[in-house]
């Protein structure tokens, strides 16, 4: 009979495997595609003027995760990237400071001497290591849930991470495919997006992305990779926190349960010349809130081009 059971146990689980858990197909990609570092990157860019936007998404996610925010910047080019291992971009995990000359070489390619950086979650981790690393290059910081300020990686999340390489090697891949691994990949990510976007309800397009794109190999090893690595480079970007003099606008929402308030607070309290704008809702503004993050871009670039007054001379008397 205990074997009957498991018999029927695991053929539940096959089935909800090819049902429920079943993984959508990846969407042909749309954008454009560029080989720098070594590396092939995919991004989304809008033609516009003035000082151009760089936006890097968090971890897992894609350039579209800037939809809604580029949409309301008419008139102003953006470039969203999927980084390195994410999206369409290749490589698997790619370490910190790779990522870094990455971007770098991206707008060396396309032409952007100096950008405002918005960055999601790690994306903002990454955009204040690009300050940190490229001052000149960087004319704005909009830092949105950025996961800096003393953020550290759980244990829990540490397991999770081992447990994707574990199914993502070979063979083992195959396996867990064709009988558990898609159910628990989908039981895992929709779980995780409840959370980033509580107490708001989730993007119906991000859930798909997530589901569709993120789930694929390439970017499951990234995520892995970067889950055991992230502790690590966010103590080296707060380390240098306080030498980062870039004009900067911290977005944090008040029931962040990814990335607890009182770190954004703290990097607007570090970070020198920084403004805190809080945001009612969780984690995922670029989506929630597109209207505020947008604003705060279009500010840092606008004090970018602003002319430089010149000082008065003072009157000398006779």
């Amino acid at each position: 009979m205990l074997l009957r059971a498991l018999g029927v146990l695991a053929l539940v689980v096959v089935v909800l495997n090819w049902t429920w858990g079943r993984l959508p197909s990846e969407p042909r990609p749309r954008g454009s595609f560029a080989v720098v570092d070594g590396l092939r990157m995919h991004y989304l860019e809008r033609p516009g003027h003035g000082v151009p936007v760089l936006l890097v998404h968090g971890l897992p996610g894609t350039a579209e995760d800037w939809n809604a925010v580029t949409a309301l910047l008419p008139g102003r080019r953006t470039i969203a990237v999927d980084r390195p291992g994410f999206g369409y971009s290749g490589g698997g995990y790619v370490p910190f400071d790779r990522q870094l000359s990455t971007l770098a070489a991206l707008m060396s390619r396309l032409g952007i001497a100096r950008a405002v950086i918005a960055g999601h979650s790690y994306g903002g981790t990454l955009a204040l290591g690009f300050a940190e690393r490229y001052p000149n290059r960087v004319a704005g910081l909009a830092l949105v849930d950025a996961a800096a300020g003393g953020v550290k990686i759980g244990s829990s999340n540490k397991v999770q991470a081992h447990l994707v390489e574990i199914l993502q090697a070979p063979v083992i891949r195959q396996l867990a495919n064709a009988t558990f691994g898609q159910l628990v990949l989908t039981f895992t990510a929709r779980s995780g997006d409840d959370r980033a976007f509580s107490p708001q309800q989730v993007d119906p397009g991000h859930r798909h992305r997530l589901l569709a794109i993120n789930m694929t190999h390439g970017n499951l090893e990234a995520f892995a990779g970067e889950q055991l690595a992230a502790t690590g480079a966010i103590r080296g970007v707060d380390a240098a926190i306080e030498q980062i003099h870039t004009p900067a606008i911290v977005l944090q929402g008040d029931r962040d349960k990814l990335v607890d308030p009182r770190f954004g607070r703290r990097i607007a309290a570090t970070l020198p010349g920084a403004q805190l704008r809080m945001l009612h809702g969780g984690h995922m503004q670029p989506y929630t809130h597109p209207f505020a993050v947008a604003a705060a871009i279009s500010e840092l670039a606008r004090r970018a081009e602003a002319p430089v007054r010149a000082p008065k001379a003072s009157k000398k008397r006779s």
